[in-house]
This record gives C-alpha cells, structure tokens and sequence, in this order.
C-alpha cells in the first residue's frame, strides 16, 4: 500500500492549456500516452501538496459505457479523496493532475472527444464551474457518490446506483446551485425515484428530469430551499414526479 502526495496543476500551465485549446485537444487526440505534456507544458507543471492518499488504479471502461464499472471507480475515487479538503475538491487543478498525469489514458476513454469543446468543459471543467465540475471526466466520478451517498438506507450506495445506471437522473439537478445541499439533493432524488419505480413502463421522456428541477426553482421561490426536510422534499417531489409521469 503506497502512500504518494497529491499535485496540483500549476497556474502556469493551466493558463498555457486555456489560451492553447486547439493545440492541446490536438494533442489529446493523436497521443496514446502522456509524454507530450512535458515537452508542451511549461515547467514545472504540477506542484506537490502536503495531502496523502493511498495509491490507486481505476478499472478500464471504455466510453464509460459500463455502468457497474463506472459505480466500483466512482467509489474508488470518492473513498480515496473524501478526507481532502473542499478547497482542493473544488479546484480544477487538482483534476487536471488527475486526468493528465496519472488517469491519462483512462481520461481519454471516458469520454468521447469531439472537439475542443469537449477539452474545455469535461477536461478543464469550463474553467472552475460548479457545472464543469460535476461534468469533469474525473470530478463527476467524486461527486456523484459525495452528493448521494447516504449511511440510513440498508444499502448506502442505492441512490448513487441508481443515478449512475442513467446519468439523465442526476444531471439536471448537478449543477443548480441548490445541489449543495446533500440532503436536499438526495430527497428530490428519492421522490423521483419512488415515483419511476412505481409506475409501471416508466420511460422517463427526455423532459421529466428537466421538470423537475425547475419544479424545486418554484418550490424555491416560495419557500427555503435550506430549511425544507429530506422528508419533506421527498413526498413532494414524489408527487409532482407521478404527476408528470401520467
């Protein structure tokens, strides 16, 4: 069991990265390996911080379109980052180190690059969003169990499985800012899921996910957000979510 110290990207060549889109997404694409950002960069690239994690390795899952591979990494990687502060969890920094350096070609394989758009949005996570982070190749992985996990059910991993199997269940709600709030997130998340699950044939049209959100935006308007129970946010997200599914 190897100790190493986590890195961040320097600000240097995070910079290089963004005012060089094209030519890094170039890059990405036609390398197998990760040797050219040593002689692209500039130096030094990444700096060691004083944060410990045990060593690690993800299982490969091309296009990520495994989704039980998909969960056991994202386990992984929230087990083995969950203790670091969220100054570091919130800095893209620390994922470009990830995906560059030691999740290279796993990185690559995650998600399909299409252009440069994809580089700036999933890679260097539309430069610190709160919406690029829950969109980053790697980030993503960490936050989708940290905003879901939930140590009450018999199965704490449930509701993390579930928005996993079909990304749709989780996106919409990600980025808004009102996602912060973990207990919140995981009773809207349990009300839809209920609903789904008991109506029969559900096909969750392409619409559903979206109502939804905007649902908690008008419940918001109206109420505080913070102040509502789990519970609470259960039963009636619950019933709007049959409602809309007929």
């Amino acid at each position: 069991m190897e100790i190493i110290n986590i890195k961040l990207m320097t600000d240097n060549a995070k910079d290089y990265m963004e005012k060089n889109i094209e030519t890094i997404t170039k890059k990405i694409l036609n390398n197998s390996n990760n040797y050219w950002i040593y002689e692209t960069l500039p130096q030094p690239i990444f700096v060691e911080k004083k944060y410990q994690i045990v060593d690690f390795e993800l299982k490969e899952n091309p296009d990520g379109q495994d989704k039980i591979i998909d969960f056991e990494n994202s386990v992984k990687i929230y087990e083995t980052f969950s203790h670091l502060p969220q100054h570091i969890l919130c800095n893209e920094r620390f994922w470009l180190w990830l995906e560059l350096e030691k999740f290279y070609n796993y990185s690559k394989k995650n998600i399909d690059i299409s252009d440069s758009t994809t580089i700036k949005n999933h890679w260097m996570h539309a430069q610190g969003t709160r919406r690029g982070l829950m969109f980053g190749v790697l980030s993503r992985s960490y936050f989708r169990i940290a905003l879901t996990i939930d140590e009450t059910l018999e199965d704490k991993h449930e509701l993390s499985k579930w928005i996993i199997s079909k990304p749709t269940r989780f996106r919409e709600y990600s980025w808004r800012t009102y996602s912060s709030q973990r207990e919140l997130l995981r009773g809207i998340i349990k009300g839809t899921k209920k609903a789904v699950e008991e109506v029969k044939d559900a096909n969750e049209p392409a619409t559903f996910y979206s109502e939804i959100a905007k649902y908690v935006s008008e419940i918001g308007s109206v109420k505080l957000l913070d102040v509502i129970s789990e519970e609470d946010i259960e039963d009636i997200i619950y019933i709007r979510a049959k409602e809309l599914l007929g």
